[in-house]
């Protein structure tokens, strides 16, 4: 199976540098949607949509497949990381850095890294055992990115904090 996985295009509160979490359900900016628009030529034939809940996601993934007959599935494992309290305050404080760096501890009033991963990793493990040719897109949104690299290779805790994929810009893996 090859995986084709892209973040959202632009949401309003990447725009202000905020914490967008999965509390966070706030739409595409008008640059998104382009961001989105632009990559649906590019995109290479894809057989399964599987998308996160949240608007900026679904945005994303109806622009991505707007002139495709592929049905968009929701899966709630993709959701966004809930950040608890950092959701929407500024991005790159000490303190949430602090937090981000901590993925066994839970960010309070929200989930852990663990808490993440262990979903996020039941769906790639899921698709695993498919066994199928298919190419299948998933949309999702950063930290969910960050922790689908995990499932590939090792990622050493500096590079996973600061780990922070484009948006609208798809990787690839094989599964």
């Amino acid at each position: 199976m090859t995986l084709y996985v892209v973040r959202h295009g632009e949401a309003t509160l990447n725009v202000v540098n905020k914490v967008c979490g999965g509390r966070s359900d706030v739409p595409l900016t008008e640059k998104g949607c382009r961001q989105a628009e632009a990559l649906a030529s590019k995109l290479p034939h894809i057989d399964r949509v599987i998308c996160s809940p949240m608007i900026r996601a679904r945005q994303t993934a109806d622009i991505l497949m707007r002139e495709k007959s592929v049905p968009i599935e929701i899966d709630p494992r993709l959701r966004e990381m809930d950040f608890g309290k950092f959701e929407g305050t500024e991005r790159g404080t000490p303190e949430f850095m602090k937090a981000k760096s901590e993925p066994a501890c839970r960010f309070s009033g929200g989930e852990s890294g663990f808490q993440t991963a262990a979903r996020v990793y039941s769906l790639l493990d899921e698709l695993k055992r498919e066994k199928s040719g298919d190419s299948v897109l998933l949309v999702c949104h950063g930290a969910i990115m960050r922790i689908i690299e995990t499932y590939f290779r090792d990622m050493p805790m500096e590079e996973y904090i600061h780990y922070s994929p484009k948006n609208c810009k798809p990787v690839r893996y094989q599964l």
